[in-house]
């Protein structure tokens, strides 16, 4: 279980950045190790989960050591997030943005 003060910065988030305000501390709490806990247990019965993301790993890979690791690179600074993979979907009743705009 979360403890109440990383639940109540994870509430802040929504109304802070709705305001528009810039928003302090997520390295702080991405340190959390329950955090990375609850996240996994949000999403690994997606679908998705075992879909390799553009770093050809998926949640199968999830363990503590993984998240040790992680949590130690954000401290240090040394953590590189890996680039987004980007794929257009066109749907039927979406326009397609025109070349410039």
């Amino acid at each position: 279980m979360l403890s109440a003060t990383v639940m109540r910065r994870l509430e802040a988030l929504e109304d802070i950045s709705k305001q528009g305000k810039r928003i302090n501390g997520l390295f702080r709490l991405m340190e959390d190790q329950l955090l990375w806990h609850e996240a996994y247990a949000n999403i690994y019965a997606n679908k998705g989960a075992i879909t390799p993301g553009v770093d050809e790993v998926t949640l199968d890979g999830f363990s503590e050591e993984r998240v040790a690791s992680i949590i130690k690179q954000l401290k240090d600074g040394t953590y590189h997030f890996q680039p987004v993979r980007r794929v257009l979907l066109l749907l039927r009743f979406c326009r397609v943005p025109e070349k410039g705009s």
